[in-house]
């Protein structure tokens, strides 16, 4: 009809048998998917690592009608490629007595056991240690401290941050089995909380795979350092990250974002 617009339109539906209104129909379905669309593309400009699901579980709507328009329009979050990291000043430490006591433990509540570990951030030839403790069940960084050398005290500071933020201490708390969690002042400290320690198997980083996690989305998602004029900058987007990820941003395990799981299941 668009190619002829002298043809009578009446004409043509009669022979065809088809009602006239037919060739006014506009699909109802291309509106919404053009809305959803702007929608997901505002989303991803706060959340621009955000895949189908947590999209899904923003806007409350069915995985499949998100993934099915992320498809449609490209709207792909960005992915990030797995690397490995070893110690090797941890390789020839003999194997610890602490148990895996993680392992064993089905966690139903926050503050039941903590993760503590820590990673090197590299900024222009400088390198920045972070430690954080993780709340297994809510995932929530409950704290964290930031230095230039790592050590018992990067450690114990994030863990006396955690006791002192949320005023309660954990039942385990699971580490692995680097040098700084074999000291004698950590196990002061746990015992001064009274907090029962546990151990990840020698090179066995999926054994505490809730940090291994966290660090990854973290590196990935502040992308390139060296676009920060200084380490001031670098220093104060870790603590805007950390902030981010507790507080806006949606954990696909919990379809919340740590926060809200955490007051929620508090």
């Amino acid at each position: 009809m668009k190619q002829y617009p002298s043809l009578n339109k009446k004409l043509v539906c009669e022979i065809y048998k088809i009602p006239r209104s037919s060739l006014y129909y506009k699909r109802s379905k291309r509106i919404t998917d053009t809305l959803l669309k702007t929608k997901i593309e505002i989303n991803k400009i706060f959340h621009p690592y955000y895949g189908y699901r947590r999209h899904s579980y923003q806007f409350q709507m069915s995985t499949k009608k998100i993934h099915r328009i992320i498809q449609l329009y490209s709207l792909y979050g960005l992915t990030r490629t797995k690397r490995k990291f070893t110690k090797p000043w941890d390789r020839n430490l003999a194997n610890m007595w602490v148990k895996n006591f993680k392992k064993e433990l089905e966690v139903q509540f926050t503050h039941q056991v903590w993760n503590s570990d820590f990673t090197h951030i590299y900024y222009r030839g400088m390198e920045l240690f972070l430690a954080t403790v993780l709340d297994e069940y809510s995932k929530q960084i409950v704290g964290y401290s930031l230095w230039f050398h790592h050590g018992k005290e990067l450690i114990l500071a994030a863990m006396n941050h955690a006791i002192q933020k949320t005023k309660k201490a954990p039942i385990y708390l699971h580490s692995d089995q680097g040098s700084e969690y074999r000291s004698y002042e950590y196990f002061d400290a746990l015992e001064k909380y009274n907090i029962s320690a546990s151990m990840s198997r020698k090179s066995s980083p999926w054994e505490n795979g809730s940090q291994e996690s966290f660090y990854g989305k973290l590196k990935f998602e502040l992308w390139n350092l060296n676009r920060f004029w200084n380490i001031a900058e670098v220093i104060e987007a870790i603590h805007l990250y950390i902030y981010y990820y507790n507080n806006n941003r949606i954990h696909t395990s919990l379809k919340k974002t740590p926060e809200e799981f955490a007051k929620l299941h508090s």
